[in-house]
């Protein structure tokens, strides 16, 4: 019962993480597309570059972290003789 608990906390936890990194993002997108005039749009889209530009940042060292763990991975398992 506990580790049921335990498990769909955790699940939640994870997936609200997920949906509040992709909201700031939006929010700026929307932003963009309401903004009333040329200057402003410019300023916005500049935050908006720069926060996709930290994200992708994010996102590739972490996908460069996951390839180097998988290169140490052994290819062959092996078998301990009795």
């Amino acid at each position: 019962m506990i580790c049921k608990k335990l498990i769909l906390i955790s699940i939640l936890f994870t997936t609200n993480i997920l949906f509040a990194e992709n909201k700031e993002v939006k929010t700026l997108l929307e932003k963009v597309n309401q903004a009333p005039n040329k200057k402003e749009k410019k300023e916005l889209i500049e935050k908006l570059k720069v926060k996709l530009a930290s994200e992708n940042k994010k996102v590739r060292e972490k996908a460069d972290a996951i390839i180097e763990a998988k290169k140490k991975i052994p290819l062959k398992i092996y078998k301990q003789n009795p």
